[in-house]
């Protein structure tokens, strides 16, 4: 298994951000691709110069598919110029 991390950047093209009634509706999908588990956590990012509210989602899974197709959704869904996905160096021990 890998560990994966998603910056979800809530700051939409045509103004505005994501509300929290849309994230609370796109969670579900998380939920629902990533019945195991996942973490979220909020951060502040910086894109094109301009800082915005992220969301730093925290994936282990052998699903690389399943997270990109989940990552491509948000983008349409929100209208983002782009999602990074990124593999994180460390092998993950559950005790």
């Amino acid at each position: 298994m890998k560990t994966y991390q998603c910056f979800l950047g809530t700051n939409k093209p045509q103004g505005g951000c994501v509300t929290t009634q849309e994230w609370s509706q796109f969670l579900k999908q998380i939920d629902a691709t990533f019945e195991e588990g996942y973490t979220v956590q909020k951060a502040i990012g910086r894109w094109h110069g301009v800082n915005e509210n992220t969301f730093l989602l925290t994936v282990i899974t052998n699903e690389l598919k399943q997270l990109i197709r989940l990552c491509e959704d948000y983008k349409m869904i929100f209208n983002q110029e782009s999602v990074l996905i990124q593999e994180l160096p460390v092998k993950p021990l559950f005790i």
